[in-house]
């Protein structure tokens, strides 16, 4: 259901010849109701819950999102590395393998 958006694919290209990086966490950007506040008193339109993604190849777009988070482009879903990553830009084409243990997202670029 949160993956909506990404478009689960077969890939052909051997994965092992390209920059590959291990996912730490994955997040959901969740809206919240106008007029919530944060600890401070100040005035907040959203926050970030941690997710699973469902087992899979996904071909996806990574853009720079909020400190140290990735936006997979036309989604809800942000991406922290264990390590990193650099900048993404407005898009960078990656692959995501979400596995049960781990997950890695290799640069196509």
């Amino acid at each position: 259901m949160i993956f909506l958006f990404l478009i689960s694919l077969s890939f052909g290209q051997n994965l092992e010849d390209l920059d590959s990086y291990t996912v730490d966490e994955f997040y959901k950007k969740v809206e919240l109701d106008r007029g919530t506040l944060d600890e401070d008193g100040d005035e907040i339109e959203y926050i970030y819950v941690k997710t699973e993604l469902e087992k899979g190849d996904y071909k996806i777009d990574l853009t720079d999102g909020d400190g140290d988070l990735y936006e997979v482009k036309d989604t809800n879903i942000f991406i922290k590395f264990n390590g990193y990553f650099g900048y993404a830009g407005y898009s960078t084409e990656c692959i995501l393998k979400v596995d049960y243990y781990s997950s890695i997202v290799y640069k196509l670029e």
